[in-house]
Parts: structure tokens; sequence; C-alpha cells
């Protein structure tokens, strides 16, 4: 015959007569209390957390130790801190039947704080009248919530458990602190808590062989009862009030025999459709998911996430969010901190359709299409300040930062270059000789000369204005007669009243270049400027580069012709050197009059191997470090004028590069593109760059959907960062300048915008459900 007495649906198993079903906490705590261990159950509502106190206060009577059980709710909350923390000792001293008079004791010590007075009541009283060990069992601690005093209370516990080692009578005195609350929410001020010194107890829900005491309630055969309990906790879980609440209701039905769709049925009846918002346990859910939640929105979906369970969730101790799914009971942790939902009743009650009407808003709007439009709107926005040319400045730094960054590339072999630094002019004034344009003497020059000649050099580069009649008849048949000498000149610029400099009269126009360095709004170098039509009036007619000069006679014994695309490109061999536009990847309205390609450095501490003017005529020379070499000339004192240019290697003036190593840098891009392939730097198309640069806004925005948590978003908006960082990098050591940072922008500007919408949406929504 059914026994449906034995289930206890609502307060204590030894209130309602029902069966104490025991359970490893049940010998946690006991062996907690045995040792004065201040301990602390914190579990969802009806999962015997009461029932195990009272189950715990009796075995420690058994074996002689005293407990007290204080309720809080008999304190109530519309109290003061006075009457709160009164009624607290006066419950304690009518338990234990003590002969002081609480009221009249409290009264005379008013002139002390409540946390000393509660303090010196254990120590003084509580302690002194009680010789034996002393258990006080705290329920229902989750009403101090609404309390903003009762931390002090908290404090006194922490100061009792530490006093231990002072006051030896402290050892018999512990706590047991029980309800529905995380520590963070019952006490306001982690330094005072006791939570991180006590020991938390776990509440697990029934297994099979703990639950097959509920089975004699059922009324059937001992097989039979035994298949219809795992039915029920099937569905259950083995939850304690569920699955009594279950067992009682087949018991009401008066049925002698059970198949597993019938038991399906009861659960329907019980749980489901309008029984769902009866049963105060789903009530209990319902609310800590919506009403009582910190979070709508997060706790909402991340308990969302969890049902899916399309990828593992883990558990997280300082997670607001899953600590609070935890307590509502509809997730539990399981095996590998992961979590899941309790068991079949919560899922199908707490359904995809329940989320959707809870979360309508939010799920409704905050969807792909959100984001995706969000995205277009920031790339737009973006894309607009990058052609106003907002954002010129930032790009290039992010250029040059990344040109640094790149790894050594070696020395150029196909380069010797002959410095005259300080030392060297030092030298030559010591010498008594006279300097051409305050750099080199006419005796050291056409003894300079003479000496590369006869190790036979493809070309003589001078990096050397001379727009003077040179007086050594020596030197000047020597200038003359010197067929791979290439000498400079500057061109004219009337715009910005730059008149220009006369090439040197001794050397033959065909083999002149221009020394025109084209440099960008901050001063810096990015460009190499290879041919341009001078102007009328100019001193300077060379219509090609100092570099390009050197480079073609360095190339004609390979036989390779110069020519002009009919787009206006210069082509060497199979090379194309395309012109720049006016608006070239981070570049936005620039003047690209003449031939400009972006200048792609050798990246090494070094561009090619140096040695130095008095060494070089002073000390016996290898010839293949000459023969068919490119020889530089050029000057790298610091002196009175410096010949140095602001590069992306550094803008100060002592971090300036000079001038003659950076017509080596150029040099160098001409030949290494046209002899080795090695890659010339080249943009997107406008349009690619716009794709581009949506494609991280729309990462962005996915991003800020996926992570709702900030601190998550945060993390991973930087690990994105940093991925579009190295993508970028690598590109451009592929030769390839792609935008980074509208593209930052956008995926942080959309990643913020969207989680901006998802906030405001969770307002909205959380103002529907209030």
């Amino acid at each position: 015959m059914a026994n449906p007495s034995i289930y206890t649906v609502g307060g204590t198993v030894q209130a309602g007569g029902g069966i104490y079903i025991p359970r490893q906490a049940d010998e946690e705590l006991l062996a907690l209390c045995r040792a004065g261990t201040f301990a602390y159950i914190l579990a969802p509502r009806q999962v015997g957390k009461s029932s195990l106190m009272v189950r715990t206060a009796e075995q420690l009577a058994d074996e002689g130790i005293q407990s007290v059980i204080i309720d809080l709710t008999q304190l109530g909350v519309q109290v003061t801190a006075e009457e709160w923390y009164l009624g607290l000792l006066t419950i304690i001293a009518d338990q234990l039947m003590l002969d002081t008079d609480v009221l009249e004791w409290w009264q005379s010590l008013k002139h002390l704080g409540i946390t000393q007075r509660l303090t010196r009541f254990f120590e003084e009283i509580l302690l002194v009248e009680i010789a034996i060990p002393l258990v006080i069992f705290v329920d229902e601690i989750d009403t101090t919530l609404s309390l903003d005093f009762t931390d002090d209370f908290f404090a006194a516990i922490r100061y009792l458990y530490n006093g231990r080692a002072r006051l030896p009578k402290f050892q018999r005195l512990s706590f047991v602190l029980i309800g529905v609350a995380t520590p963070g929410d019952l006490i306001r001020d982690s330094k005072r808590t006791p939570f991180n010194i006590g020991q938390r107890v776990e509440l697990t829900d029934f297994n099979l062989k703990e639950a097959l005491a509920l089975a004699d309630g059922l009324g059937l055969p001992l097989e039979q009862s035994q298949q219809t309990l795992k039915w029920v906790l099937k569905w259950t879980g083995g939850h304690p009030y569920l699955t009594q609440r279950l067992c009682r209701a087949i018991t009401e039905q008066d049925k002698n025999n059970w198949s597993q769709a019938e038991v399906e049925r009861v659960v329907n009846s019980t749980f489901f459709g309008a029984m769902s918002k009866q049963d105060n346990n789903l009530q209990f859910v319902r609310d800590m998911l919506t009403k009582r939640a910190p979070d709508v929105f997060a706790v909402l979906t991340t308990y969302s996430e969890i049902r899916r369970g399309k990828r593992i969730v883990l558990d997280e101790e300082q997670s607001l969010v899953k600590s609070h799914l935890k307590l509502s009971g509809i997730i539990v942790r399981r095996e590998h901190a992961s979590l899941c939902v309790r068991n079949l009743i919560y899922r199908k009650v707490f359904d995809e359709r329940w989320l959707k009407e809870h979360l309508a808003v939010p799920l409704k709007m905050l969807t792909v299409q959100t984001v995706v439009l969000t995205s277009v709107v920031t790339t737009i926005l973006i894309v607009g300040m990058r052609l106003l040319g907002v954002l010129e400045a930032g790009e290039l730094s992010a250029f040059d930062l990344m040109m640094r960054s790149r790894p050594e590339e070696g020395l150029d072999p196909r380069l010797l270059i002959i410095t005259i630094d300080d030392d060297d002019l030092a030298t030559q004034r010591r010498n008594g000789e006279s300097l051409i344009g305050a750099s080199i003497s006419e005796k050291s020059l056409n003894k300079l000369l003479a000496k590369l000649n006869q190790y036979q050099p493809r070309a003589i580069g001078l990096d050397i204005y001379a727009d003077f009649q040179v007086r050594r008849p020596d030197l000047i048949t020597r200038l003359q007669q010197t067929q791979n000498l290439v000498g400079l000149c500057k061109g004219s610029d009337s715009a910005a009243n730059i008149k220009g400099i006369k090439p040197p009269p001794e050397i033959p126009i065909e083999n002149l270049g221009f020394s025109n360095f084209i440099h960008d709004r901050d001063g810096v170098i990015r460009r190499h400027l290879l041919f341009m039509n001078q102007e009328v009036t100019s001193l300077c007619s060379a219509p090609f580069a100092f570099s390009l000069q050197l480079a073609f006679f360095y190339l004609r014994p390979s036989e390779i012709q110069s020519k002009f695309t009919p787009e206006g490109n210069l082509q060497l061999g199979k090379t194309i050197f395309p012109n720049l536009k006016s608006r070239t990847g981070g570049y936005q309205g620039i003047d690209a009059k003449g031939g400009q390609i972006l200048l792609n450095y050798r990246s090494s501490k070094e561009i090619a191997e140096q040695v130095k003017l008095t060494q070089f005529l002073s000390s016996p020379i290898n010839p293949s470090a000459i023969k068919d070499r490119i020889i530089l000339i050029g000057v790298t004192a610091k002196g009175d004028s410096p010949d140095t240019w602001p590069t992306p290697y550094g803008v100060p003036l002592n971090e300036q590069m000079p001038g003659v190593l950076l017509q080596a840098h150029m040099i160098s891009q001409i030949l290494s593109a046209v002899q080795d392939g090695r890659p010339l730097l080249r943009v997107w198309s406008l349009w690619i760059e716009v794709v581009w640069i949506w494609g991280w806004s729309l990462v962005g925005g996915m991003l800020a959907r996926q992570w709702r948590s900030l601190p998550w978003l945060v993390l991973a908006v930087g690990v994105t960062s940093s991925v579009l960082y190295v993508v970028c990098f690598v590109l451009l050591i592929w030769g390839i300048w792609v935008p980074f940072l509208p593209s930052l922008l956008a995926l942080m500007a959309t990643s913020g915008n969207v989680a901006g919408i998802r906030i405001a949406l969770q307002k909205q929504e959380m103002s529907n459900i209030s």
C-alpha cells in the first residue's frame, strides 16, 4: 500500500515526519562540527539544507556536543542593528537557558560597539556558562542581504576563529551558516569575511542508491517500485524536492502498475503548463533567473549557452553570473568543472520558448543582421574619416613600427659605401687640403677615383654636390673620362621656393641624376622618386633619380632595358614599378607628381659594407670588394651641416639616416626587385581595402555578440587586435601595405557599439520584467 507521508515536499523532514536520506554531506558536516571547524552550506532552495542541519544537531547531541539552531527569519528585517543583534543573543540564551540576563548585560555595555559587545558575549558569557563544545547553526542567512549592518556579525565569527590561538576556549565554539546566497553577497567588506577561513559543504542530489528508500512509499512490488523510481530520477536528476514531489504525485494516482509513459504523464500534469507557475520550487528558480538576477540578460544568455550544450561551459568561482545560476539550482557543476542543466524537469520548463519570452527584445533585435548593420555603419564612418586624412598620421606611424620590426635581410653585396665622416674631414684639413662643398678635397677625390678605377667597379656614385668648376686639371680629365661615374644635382621646386643645385660641369648630362627626396607631412622619407619632369627654369635637367641612374649602369651588362608602360609606369626587364596615386594606402591627397613608389627599406642594421675615406685611401684593397659593384661616395659626418634625413627608423636628429645610406636603400630596392624578385611595396584597391576594414569590423561585432562578459570581451578584442597586427605585419613583409589602424578602429568601435546595444536592450528587458 502506498505511503505518501514519507515524502517531504516542504519544510524539514523531521517536522513533516518524512524519511531522511543521508548523503555524503551528512558525514562531511558532522566531521566539521566535531572538529570545531567553521562551515557553511550555501545552496538553492529545497535541497535539504535545513533537514541536514536538524539531523546534524541531533547527532551532535547524542555525542555530548551542544548546539543552537537560529532561524534568522525570526528576527525580521524591519529592525535596527541594536534590535537585530540583541534578538540574536536572546535566541541563543533562551535555547541554552543561560543564567545571564542578556538584555541587562547588553544595555550595560551600550557605550561599546556592536562587534565588541557581540564578541564579549561569546567570550565572557556563553563560553563561561557552557563548558562543553558548542555549534551554532544559523539558518536563512540570506535574510541578511537586505540589512546593511550585518557585516559586524560575520566579522565577529572571523574574530572568534582567529582568536583560538590566544584563547583556547574559543576552540569549543563553531558556527554553521546556512542559506541561499553567495559569500560575496553576504558580506560587503571582503577583508572581514569569514568565508575564506571556513569550509564549504556541498549538497548533492540523490543518486539511485541513496534514493532507494523512497521506493518503499510507492506501494508497489519491490522490482516495479525500483523501476518506477528510476523513471522518476530520470526526470528529477535526484533533486530532493522534485523527487519527493513526483513520488507523492504518483502515490496520489492510486495505480498498481506503472509504465514510463504514465510516469511522464504525471510529470506533465505536476510540473508543466499552468502547474509550472504554481509549484513553489519552479517559481523560486523563475524568480532567480529574472527578478532576482544581478544581470538578467547575462544570466539568461549564459543559461541558454549551457542548456544548448554546443560547447563546454566551465565553472568559475569568481563569476557572479555562474554563481547565481548555481544558487538558483537550475545548473549544477559536474565532472571537470563543467556546468550543465540540473535535471530534465528544469530543462523542459525553462526551455528555448521560455527564454525567448523573457528575452524577447534582445534575442529578436541583437541578431546577426543587427551586428552586420552596425559594422557597415561603423565601416562607412571610419572609411570616411580615412578619406578625409584624419587617420593618415596614425597609419604612417603604424607603418613605421612594422618597418622597424621586420626580420634582418643582411647586407646588399652589390654595394660598397665609402663614407666621409668627421674624422675624414679633420684629416683632410690637417693635410692642408681645401674641401669641395665642405666634404672632400680635389686631391682626395682624384686619388679616390684613380684607386677605384683600378678595380673596375660597375658604377661610381658621387653623392656630393659639386656645382663649381674644378681647378685641378688631372681631376677634370678624370671626371670627364670616368664613363661609369654618376654625379648629382637637385631639381628646383617653385611651389616650395627651392631653387635647386647645378650639376658638376665636368660630368656628362647623361651621367647625372637628381637627388630630390620626397618627405611626408611629418618630414619622414617613405617614398622613392624615380623620375620627374624638371621645371623649365630648373638648374638640374636630369630626368632620372641618382639611384635609378646607378641602377641603369649596374643592370646594363645584363641587357636589362628600361621602358615605360602605356600607363606611364617605369619597367625594368619584367619588373614594373607602379606609380603612386594621390590616394594610396594610408596616404590621402598627396602630391603624386613624377614617378613615385613606396620605399621598401632593406631591413638590416647596415644596408651594405662601408669603409671610411681615410681608411680606403691609406690601406690595401681587396679587388673583389670593388669589382662589378656600385660604389657610393657620400657624407656621414655629423658636423656643422649634416646630410641626414628622418626615416621610419628614426626621426630625432641623432637617429636620422645619412643621405648616402638613404640612396643605398633606394638603389638596393631597385636592384633587388629586378634581380632577386624582392617585392615592391604595393597596396590594394580602395574597394578591397574597404571590404578588409569591414571584415574586421564584423569580427568585432561578432565578438561583442558572443562574449557578454565585459572582461572577457576586452580580452577577446585584445587578442583579436594582436592577431590583426600580426596579419598586417606578415603581409607587409610580403610587400603588401594593408590598413591596420582603420581595421583596428573598426574592430574596437563595432565591438563597443554592439556591446552598447546589448546593454541598452538588456536594460529595456529588465524594465519589461520588473
